[in-house]
């Protein structure tokens, strides 16, 4: 087994959002290296929105991953305005 295999590893994240709030969580890690992204599901105006965080930095002892917020996007096609304008938030960039 390599290094990489977690096995039962947690992580715990700091979501900064986009009004400088901060929400933590722990998540089980794949590897033992914080994901470049998460996608938390989220809600705007009634329709399901994802809030794409982007990993920044390693954060306190114990370590905590810090990832700042980064774009709001649909959850599905199905959320997209039938008009062709841009959903909410800047395309994500992955």
């Amino acid at each position: 087994m390599s290094d990489d295999h977690a096995d039962g590893w947690m992580l715990t994240c700091i979501l900064i959002a986009r009004d400088g709030s901060e929400t933590s969580l722990t998540v089980p890690a794949l590897a033992r290296r914080p994901p470049n992204r998460i996608r938390r599901p989220s809600e705007i105006g009634g329709a399901a929105v994802v809030d794409v965080y982007v990993f920044s930095e390693f954060r306190g002892t114990p370590q905590h991953a810090v990832y700042l917020y980064e774009s709001t996007v649909p959850q599905s096609t199905d959320e997209l305005p039938a008009d062709g304008s841009p959903p909410a938030g800047p395309a994500p960039s992955d």
